[in-house]
């Protein structure tokens, strides 16, 4: 009893000691796929060989890019792949995989964009959740909007209310819906048991929905494996990101009849694009609530700016982000703004039945200041 108590407490303490020193306990590659992201790309490199990523686990598919992004990203020492045609991310995605046989090389899989910048105990964090439970497969990580403008202060909010309520409890329930492109970890050996499809414009929830639907394991939320992600500078990009956001999230849907089934992922996603349908109808028609009734409209229009300016004020003492508490009078225009995106997404997907795989990406742009913890 005592020697199996003193062996306990040794393999604890090397444990300690491996992820304190960041030496990761599993093997471990990160796949970074970049089109014309020349701006970026360097900083994201940098980043990952800061978080004790050796180059030679880094893979960079260079998708077409005809802004040197390849030839920046070679000059780090990491193995580049370039497509001299634009094949699509999950394509690439694909590709570099079999071209590099990582799934025999590694025991982990990490995606990352090339737009991305990961805290410093990210992946050690995020080998953690594969190491305590072996029915893990999938590991997301936390997910923060870089500090910029207006636009990406909207999205700090945001992020922090989905993380904070909705991916906390879909981790504990075992229901996570998206596993994010820009943060996310997969186990080797169940990589090659999904398709990496271009028939929707949201690769990372496609694969979601696949671990779901074909039983390969835990999807699990890591929130101390933190990420920070550039968002759109212009409202012009937003709306395009969202747009494909929103179009994306009912192609899936219809793909995998998630409407129609009767699993647990399956009712997860019905209560969640139900409240949102009955959100959004009863936002977009506030103009008509204002005509019918002026007064008791105003109120819920003053109740709505406090809990913005609460809930704003909450999440900038967190992140201690002072421009929230700047623009948050902004927040409920831009909220009607997303209702009307998701109603017009649903109209043109699942009523009109169009084909939309038109990609979008913002375009990136570099920082004054870098929040990265790194």
């Amino acid at each position: 009893m005592i020697n199996s108590l003193l062996c306990v407490i040794v393999i604890d303490y090397w444990l300690v000691v491996l992820l304190q020193t960041k030496v990761y306990i599993m093997k471990l590659c990160v796949i970074v796929p970049a089109k014309d992201e020349g701006l970026v790309i360097a900083k994201t490199l940098e980043n990952l060989l800061e978080a004790k990523v050796p180059p030679e686990d880094i893979f960079v598919i260079d998708d077409g890019s005809s802004d040197g992004t390849g030839v920046i990203a070679k000059s780090y020492g990491v193995n580049v792949l370039r497509n001299e045609v634009n094949i699509g991310k999950a394509e690439s995605i694909t590709l570099i995989v079999s071209s590099f046989d990582l799934t025999s090389h590694y025991e982990l899989i990490a995606l990352m964009d090339a737009d991305t910048k990961v805290d410093s105990e990210y992946f050690v964090n995020i080998c953690q959740s594969f190491t305590k439970d072996e029915k893990v497969v999938v590991v997301c990580g936390h997910t923060k909007s870089a500090e910029h403008n207006w636009l990406t202060s909207y999205r700090a909010v945001s992020y922090f209310i989905s993380h904070f309520v909705y991916k906390m409890g879909q981790h504990k329930m075992g229901v996570i819906t998206v596993a994010p492109g820009c943060s996310t970890t997969y186990r080797s050996s169940i990589f090659l048991d999904l398709k990496w499809d271009s028939d929707t414009l949201v690769e990372d929830m496609d694969v979601t929905v696949q671990v779901h639907r074909k039983k390969l394991g835990k999807i699990a939320y890591q929130e101390k494996s933190v990420v920070y992600t550039q968002d759109p500078k212009t409202l012009k990009d937003y709306i395009k990101q969202m747009y494909r956001w929103n179009v994306g999230t009912w192609q899936v849907l219809r793909k995998y009849s998630v409407l129609t089934g009767f699993k647990k992922i399956d009712w997860e996603y019905k209560l969640l694009i139900g409240e949102g349908m009955i959100f959004s109808i009863i936002y977009v028609l506030l103009p008509l609530w204002l005509i019918l009734f002026t007064k008791v409209t105003l109120l819920i229009i003053l109740l709505e700016l406090s809990f913005s300016f609460v809930v704003a004020a909450i999440v900038a003492i967190i992140e201690k982000r002072k421009d929230l508490l700047f623009v948050f009078p902004l927040f409920i225009l831009m909220r009607y703004l997303d209702c009307v995106l998701m109603l017009y997404s649903f109209w043109n997907v699942i009523i009109r039945r169009k084909s939309i795989l038109t990609w979008f990406s913002a375009d990136r742009y570099t920082h004054s200041t870098e929040r990265s913890k790194t």
